[in-house]
């Protein structure tokens, strides 16, 4: 018999995320000052992205989303220098994310974490998480049948996880969206998490974006301590939605050198404050953000 789990969309990061201290992130000085140039002068450098709404504005659908190409030339420019990792970390599928952002020799973290696409373009899942792709299939089915009437909803199957879309939806039947994916979540036994304008339906694993990139960072090298004798390399992440929170809290706590940064306000649509440390406004200022620090690599 399978566990019955709470029946509300989680409006905040898992569960699995640590707590910080309340902390109120800042603007990202550009150019970045002395002491964050020392930060990400380590070597290796994990330079892990966000795709939709970090590196791609957002846009009405998920399909009509596009990595400017200023952005991919900047990324490109970071992917050939010596001691540097590019890793793209999405809620969309792996296979996606990679079709989006379309360079070589990046990795790509897949599905809130779970699954990876490797530099040589290998794709591995997390075998915690294949008994569940029936189950997502179901959801889908179950999800489109039932909010087939609503005009703008887009029920996106990923295999692993699955996502429902209203931002093209009527305000007034948010309400019904959420209670249908709720239910369908509840009967299924699966998480169910809001995030910005989306709604998501994942197995009930402990993997996130956040463990996922610590999972990555330990395979390059890369050490998560505090401690200055055993400091190697370093950890820029970069989000802007509620399911990088995960990995805001991760990296600060495995090492309060890794440089996490919030695009956006800093305000959740929760109320919450990002876990990030810094703040920058949006897409163009990412884009800055990795001019320079090519440059300075």
């Amino acid at each position: 018999m399978r566990m019955v789990r709470p029946a509300r969309c989680a409006r905040s990061t898992d569960a699995l995320s640590v707590v910080l201290p309340p902390r109120a992130a800042a603007p990202l000085p550009m150019p970045p000052d002395a002491d964050l140039a020392r930060r990400l002068a380590g070597t290796p450098l994990l330079v892990a992205l966000d795709i939709d709404g970090t590196l791609a504005p957002i846009a009405p659908t998920p399909d009509a989303a596009a990595v400017p190409v200023a952005t991919r030339a900047a990324i490109a420019r970071l992917v050939v220098l010596t001691g540097v990792h590019v890793a793209l970390v999405t809620g969309r599928a792996a296979a996606d994310g990679k079709r989006m952002v379309g360079l070589d020799n990046t990795w790509i973290i897949g599905n809130h974490g779970f699954e990876r696409i490797d530099t040589h373009g290998m794709m591995a899942v997390d075998p915690r998480i294949e008994r569940y792709g029936p189950d997502i299939g179901a959801a889908a089915a179950a999800l489109t049948a039932r909010l087939g009437d609503i005009s703008g909803v887009i029920v996106e199957n990923k295999r692993w996880t699955l996502s429902v879309h209203y931002r093209l939806v009527d305000r007034a039947l948010l309400a019904r969206v959420e209670n249908e994916a709720e239910a369908v979540a509840r009967q299924l036994s699966l998480r169910c998490i809001v995030g910005k304008q989306v709604i998501e339906l994942r197995p009930p694993v402990d993997v996130n974006k956040g463990t996922a990139l610590l999972d990555l960072a330990r395979s390059l090298g890369i050490v998560g301590a505090a401690s200055a004798a055993e400091r190697v390399g370093a950890v820029l992440y970069v989000g802007d939605d509620r399911t990088d929170e995960d990995a805001f809290r991760l990296l600060r706590a495995a090492r309060p050198d890794n440089v996490t940064i919030h695009v956006g306000g800093g305000t959740l649509a929760t109320g919450e404050q990002t876990a990030a440390e810094l703040l920058v406004p949006d897409t163009h200022a990412v884009l800055e953000l990795l001019v320079w620090l090519a440059a300075e690599r």
